[in-house]
């Protein structure tokens, strides 16, 4: 007779009856899951914002591909019409990417949304890229991906009126150029994407010796070391 019931219920539930709601069941975890495979895993989401145009304001859609291992990204063209014919375009566009970079990919994470035709995923299958589809309502097992919507919606689109399509991509593309060559990440160890561990200590250097490279009037700053 229980109608809908959250995920945190469940969870109250099961620590009121001593049971780790936490603990691994099954062979594998989720987490195993994602480090077995990182390297060659990758998830892809939409990201979308109300932005004005010449006739009425619209909802722009783009998509964006990670790179579990890396957290490297590639982001599609904004489009106001995510039609079929878009999608297996930027899927094309992905491919393309991956092989010019010399990267793997043999796992694609996605959920649910119809805009996922099966034509769609066969531009994966084809290549013997297997085609993930995560649970219902599960936006946590997509997790690494929605991270990076979060962060871009956070640092940048949120802050700024949008006015047409080109201004959407040129603050989308400032923020990639910005996360993959100037933002440290938690995930790799504070480190930049790409960028080596240095065994030797860093100087210490007084505070005149700092610079800051700013984008985007100023949204994202980057702070470094003169030479």
């Amino acid at each position: 007779g229980v109608g809908k019931i959250s995920r945190q219920s469940v969870k109250n539930m099961l620590v009121e009856h001593d049971i780790d709601p936490g603990r691994q069941r099954g062979k594998g975890s989720w987490s195993e899951f994602l480090q077995i495979h990182a390297e060659t895993l990758w998830q892809v989401d939409f990201f979308s914002k109300r932005i004005w145009t010449m006739q009425r304001p619209r909802q722009t859609f783009s998509m964006v591909f990670l790179h579990a291992a890396s957290r490297r990204v590639f982001v599609t063209p904004a489009t106001l019409r995510p039609d079929e014919a878009w999608m297996k375009s930027q899927a094309s566009a992905f491919l393309a990417h991956v092989e010019s970079e010399q990267l793997r990919c043999s796992i694609v994470m996605r959920d649910l949304d119809g805009k996922y035709s099966s034509d769609f995923d066969r531009l994966f299958t084809d290549r013997k890229i297997q085609v993930q589809p995560v649970g219902p309502r599960a936006p946590n097992l997509n997790a690494f991906v929605e991270r990076w919507i979060q962060s871009l919606k956070h640092e940048a689109l949120n802050h700024v009126v949008v006015f047409g399509l080109e201004h959407f991509d040129y603050i989308v593309n400032e923020y990639v150029a910005y996360y993959l060559e100037r933002r440290p990440h938690q995930g790799i160890g504070n480190r930049l994407i790409g960028a080596v561990e240095m065994d030797e200590p860093t100087p210490v250097v007084s505070i005149d010796e700092v610079k800051c490279e700013a984008r985007l009037g100023g949204l994202l700053k980057h702070y470094y070391r003169a030479a």
